[in-house]
């Protein structure tokens, strides 16, 4: 059969109009896979924080996290503005999508994203100024909470949106995005941790630790729902998912999430058992288990990245070479993040 075309994306329709093969669209590169992944790490570290804000226990590690939620969600927007390449229009974006709320998940991104930015800056001024006002900082951190949450599993739902692409097109990427972003977040609370001093830094670390177990859980439980969900009568699924499960990144991922389960696992339960034995009210974690932790809570950080990128290119190498049947359907064809007139 003969190939599918298309015009070349940036260009006017016309008999002149240059085409490309449909399956030969470009693709999103690794800056958009970093965006994604800050996007999501800044997010869940921002909804992590606010939570700890709520108990009134950890002031000197929520000042901390505050501070390092604003620059992660900062990196996110650079990193997209690096693809895309027009800062002016990036600056006007959400305004330019809220009018695509009700229908486009990529709007509802700028919009959740942008959202983060401010309220995570705000909530770090209030932080480093040692704000008193109770009321201040709980509206702050509840706005950080919610846009924390939604910009972190908006990227999935984009992506799963995206029937142009059919490994994207899958229910369980909100869920992926989540608990990965929940366990980056959980990991950068346990670093911060070590560099806080007294019983809330004990607390912290017995606390980051066990978020970061339950959240490995909740993240491996999500790759095999997402997996589990890969409809294989499209021809690109079955190409897209040969190569990711075949690819080392994949395997380097689930070993390190893994790890992120086991060693924290391990570590609680021995603390426990020594708990129980102890008159103290707190134990803190042995040197060698507070820097075991470390590293997995490092590895954990890199997975991250790695979970989005899988995702993200698998998908687009899938739609690059597989071959076309006579009923394959490709008339919807992904929607490039430059919409709303970002790229340059």
């Amino acid at each position: 059969m003969g190939l599918f075309t298309a015009p070349v994306p940036g260009t006017n329709f016309g008999i002149n109009t240059p085409i490309i093969q449909i399956n030969q669209y470009p693709e999103w590169d690794v800056t958009v896979a970093l965006a994604l992944y800050f996007t999501g790490l800044g997010g869940m570290l921002m909804a992590i924080t606010a939570a700890m804000e709520f108990t009134g226990k950890y002031q000197s590690l929520v000042k901390k996290n505050s501070v390092f939620a604003f620059i992660f969600t900062l990196l996110a927007l650079i990193f997209f503005d690096i693809h895309l390449g027009n800062p002016t229009r990036g600056f006007f974006a959400p305004i330019t999508a809220l009018p695509q709320m009700v229908h486009s998940w990529m709007a509802r991104g700028i919009e959740f994203v942008g959202g983060l930015l401010v309220f995570s800056f705000l909530f770090m001024v209030l932080k480093v100024l040692n704000s008193k006002s109770v009321i201040a900082n709980w509206t702050l951190a509840i706005l950080g909470l919610i846009t924390g949450i939604f910009s972190t599993t908006y990227s999935g739902f984009e992506l799963s949106a995206a029937t142009g692409i059919p490994f994207w097109n899958n229910g369980g990427l909100p869920a992926l995005f989540l608990a990965s972003g929940t366990v980056g977040g959980a990991a950068w609370t346990y670093i911060m941790s070590l560099v806080t001093k007294g019983e809330e830094g004990i607390r912290a670390r017995r606390l980051s630790a066990k978020l970061l177990m339950y959240s490995a859980v909740a993240e491996l439980a999500t790759w095999f729902l997402f997996m589990a969900n890969v409809n294989f009568i499209y021809v690109f699924d079955e190409v897209a998912y040969e190569y990711m499960i075949t690819s080392a990144a994949f395997i380097l991922d689930l070993v390190l999430i893994s790890l992120a389960f086991v060693i924290p696992g391990i570590s609680n339960l021995m603390l426990w058992r020594s708990s129980r034995a102890s008159p103290q009210p707190i134990l803190d974690f042995p040197s060698y288990i507070k820097y075991a932790i470390l590293v997995v809570a490092i590895l954990a950080l890199i997975a991250g990245y790695y979970t989005r990128a899988e995702i993200l290119f698998a998908g687009q190498y899938a739609y690059q070479v597989a071959p076309l049947t006579p009923f394959q359907f490709t008339s919807n064809q992904p929607i490039p993040i430059g919409s709303f007139g970002w790229k340059s």
